[in-house]
């Protein structure tokens, strides 16, 4: 049991021995290989960009030396003999020819510098491509819908500073709502509680409108003859089965109730 012990212990000194070494050579200064060889391309780039710098200042310069040098010859040109002239405009053709070259590697540097350019976006566009992906999986696993679309409809675009903003929690007074005037249906504003309990036919407090109901005066009517005069008067007239009931006034009359 101590032997098998031991040399578990014994084979995980060797690995972690193994894994050190390992790491010793990735590691270089406190730095992995990544970022070792990421600065060298970096520092071979700049380089590169040095030397073609250098390459076109030094044709600007043989440019320059080479219309002064024509210049010249053009003010002490004198042809004494036709192979005078025909070695001056040979000695020209070759300055043409060598100002010819200059312009095409003047060219191709330019299309490199294109492509250099070129693939710097190339690189920024993937690399930002790729974080945008990131943040969307993101907000996708681990942000509710709900909260995302309260997010968004917060965003607004700076235009002086091209920047997202999100616009502030507390409305303005303008953008507040006004205070509804009445419910629907109902002259007054009224809760949905009082609408409840109005409907179950609760006290009168809860109601808007109609707190008092008066019930109808359920008295017989009474009617009456126009014709007040005695029966002993009228003549040729039986008595009137009313004539013993006592006239009453408009007041006691049936009189609906009224609401306010």
């Amino acid at each position: 049991m101590m032997g098998d012990l031991r040399k578990e212990r014994d084979t995980t000194k060797q690995l972690t021995a193994k894994y050190k070494a390992m790491e010793s050579k990735l590691l270089v200064g406190g730095r992995n290989i990544m970022d070792h060889t990421s600065e060298q391309q970096k520092t071979l780039e700049t380089r590169r960009q040095e030397i073609s710098e250098q390459s076109r200042r030094e044709r600007e310069i043989l440019q320059q030396v080479m219309v002064q040098d024509e210049e010249t010859l053009e003010l002490r040109e004198t042809f004494s003999s036709l192979q005078q002239e025909v070695e001056a405009k040979t000695k020209k053709l070759k300055k043409l020819y060598a100002k010819l070259q200059c312009v095409k590697a003047e060219i191709q540097d330019v299309n490199d510098e294109h492509v250099r350019s070129r693939q710097e976006l190339e690189q920024t566009q993937n690399q930002l491509t790729r974080e945008l992906k990131f943040k969307y999986l993101i907000i996708e696993n681990f942000i509710p819908p709900e909260e995302k679309n309260k997010i968004m409809n917060r965003l607004t675009l700076d235009p002086e500073e091209d920047q997202w903003k999100f616009q502030l929690l507390t409305p303005s007074e303008s953008q507040m709502k006004k205070r509804l005037a009445s419910a629907v249906g109902y002259k007054r504003p009224i809760s949905q509680y009082a609408r409840v309990a109005l409907a179950m036919g609760a006290h009168s407090r809860y109601r808007a409108e109609n707190i008092l109901f008066l019930e109808l005066d359920m008295s017989p009517p009474t009617t009456v003859s126009l014709d007040h005069w005695p029966s002993e008067v009228r003549p040729n007239c039986s008595p009137s089965p009313t004539d013993n009931v006592p006239y009453r006034e408009r007041v006691t009359r049936v009189r609906k109730s009224r609401s306010w």
